[in-house]
């Protein structure tokens, strides 16, 4: 059975974190509407693979794959043989860089594009997430992209989903969640990093409150 957008289907489950986030970053929710306006136009034609997404992740253990500076040698040891990989935005280059091919690609298109399209053209479903920064690239890179499921973090638009989440990582884990995945084990994740800005340390504390609530629910 197909898995339920829950978060897609009732936004008041997400809308409260979400209006705490626009709130905290200055954020223009009219910007994100006008973004999800933006992807739905440009998906308009095509049919989401969210049934491949939930074949593909239903029932298994899965892997997020953060893109943390950690990223390359937490993979080195792990054996996962038959999980299925989850990449947040540049953590797809690492990924491929040790020949793994993942499964799904979450990303709101500021990282390596050309890791990206080269993943999407070897079969990874891409997740491109639409928010009020991100119009340009939109434009650029998804009319580029295959098998492309979208995503907003305000109120979805149809053939959109919101399942939750802020970053790329944590978008992942919600996902993950949403697919019905049995089991999910984190790495490139490093939330208390003092090299990034302390913009990035904000969205890396909201990273670690939303994933551990997708965890605990």
């Amino acid at each position: 059975m197909a898995a339920t957008p829950i978060l897609s289907m009732q936004f008041a489950t997400w809308e409260t974190l979400y209006q705490s986030i626009l709130q905290d970053f200055g954020f223009s929710p009219g910007r994100d509407e006008e973004a999800a306006r933006l992807l739905a136009e440009l998906l308009r034609d095509r049919e989401p693979p969210m049934r491949a997404a939930e074949t593909i992740v239903g029932g298994r253990r899965a892997v997020v794959c953060g893109n943390a500076p950690t990223l390359d040698k937490e993979l080195e040891g792990l054996q996962e043989r038959d999980a299925v990989f989850l990449a947040a935005d540049g953590a797809t280059a690492v990924l491929l860089g040790r020949a793994v091919v993942p499964d799904i690609v979450v990303t709101d298109l500021d990282g390596p594009f050309p890791a990206i399209l080269k993943a999407n053209q070897m079969g990874s479903i891409v997740v491109v997430h639409a928010h009020g920064d991100n119009l340009d690239a939109l434009k650029k890179y998804v009319p580029q992209l295959d098998r492309v499921i979208g995503t907003v973090q305000c109120r979805p638009l149809p053939g959109l989903h919101n399942f939750g989440g802020f970053t790329d990582g944590d978008r992942c884990v919600f996902l993950a969640k949403e697919l019905c995945a049995a089991s999910i084990k984190l790495v490139g994740f490093d939330f208390e990093d003092e090299s990034v800005t302390p913009r990035k340390k904000r969205k890396l504390a909201w990273a670690k409150r939303l994933i551990e609530l997708a965890l605990a629910g």
